[in-house]
């Protein structure tokens, strides 16, 4: 039996992938902020991942099979950014440096652990073509997207120069209802929900006409799995090659709950606090071909599958 850990436990990806890895009989241990979630009957302490000191004991007591480094320090385009600085700090911090301990402490202690890095298709910012794929130029223009591209380099670096099975999944956008509020998926489905009881009588979107290439988080944890279970470790592009309206996931919502979303949504551009990127939509054709993979959900189930998750936690609240 395997043990996988997974950094960032607490995440949206991280729930779903610590529920799939025990299904599919893993050893799980997930790290999260002074949290230890884990199926194991043995006590496990929290675990500092910006300590290289503790990082390094956490692995040689572990010794892990694999590790999935789904931490992550995000803002969205909705968030102000009060203190820049402060961001560029939290953001290579967790984003790269914590990541870094990680692949040190492999290097040193077990070589032969796997590791996982969730990287993003910001790495990619304005790009010219319609789709990308992972031969695409890089070009990030924000602070999130630049420490993401830094780690797929550092990746690759320790892949090459010390034979390390580091592979990096670039993801695009994908959803659920582990999502936070301050996402606009989330936002646009519990909106709908609170209109359809009553609660509010508006949803307020920025963009209403961005195209997003959108899948369900469902779907990527898995992804992770087969991209650690390939012979060889590479970079991979998890999408779902398709680009959407927003309008469309948000009729898709409202038709759902048999409301009509024209009557409800208005578009604010106030919303937006910072430029968003020009259209991603990504080629997953390369893990496709090496494992099969691909994305299940479209986007109307995506939809129903927020929704009747969003019933169930306002019916629980």
């Amino acid at each position: 039996m395997k043990t996988a850990v997974i950094i960032g436990s607490e995440g949206q990806d991280g729930q779903y992938l610590f529920n799939y890895l025990e299904l599919i009989q893993y050893r799980v241990i997930g790290v999260g902020r002074n949290t230890i979630r884990t199926n194991l009957d043995e006590d496990i302490q929290p675990l500092d991942i910006n300590s290289l000191e503790e990082v390094s004991s956490f692995i040689m007591k572990i010794c892990p099979d694999e590790i999935y480094y789904l931490a992550a320090h995000h803002h969205s385009s909705e968030d102000v950014i009060k203190n820049e600085g402060s961001l560029i700090n939290l953001s290579y911090q967790t984003n790269v440096i914590a990541y870094t301990h990680f692949l040190e402490s492999i290097r040193i202690y077990i070589p032969q652990t796997r590791i996982f890095y969730a990287a993003s298709s910001h790495i990619y910012g304005n790009p010219k073509g319609v789709i990308q794929s992972e031969i695409t130029k890089h070009n990030p223009n924000s602070i999130y997207a630049i420490t993401k591209c830094n780690s797929l380099q550092l990746s690759k670096y320790y892949r090459e120069n010390h034979g390390l099975f580091c592979s990096v999944g670039i993801l695009y956008n994908h959803e659920s209802h582990l999502r936070e509020e301050k996402f606009i998926s989330r936002r646009v489905v519990k909106t709908a929900v609170e209109i359809k009881a009553g609660i509010k009588n508006e949803l307020l979107i920025g963009n209403i006409n961005a195209e997003i290439d959108w899948g369900y988080a469902g779907d990527f944890v898995k992804a992770f799995v087969e991209i650690l279970n390939c012979d060889v470790s590479d970079d991979f592009i998890i999408a779902t090659g398709k680009i959407n309206k927003l309008k469309v996931f948000i009729s898709h919502v409202f038709s759902y709950l048999e409301l009509d979303w024209e009557k409800y949504v208005r578009e604010d551009q106030s919303f937006l606090i910072r430029k968003i990127n020009g259209v991603l939509c990504g080629d997953y054709q390369k893990l496709n071909k090496l494992t099969g993979w691909k994305p299940t959900a479209d986007l109307e189930s995506l939809a129903e599958i927020m929704v009747n998750k969003e019933l169930e936690l306002s019916t629980l609240n």
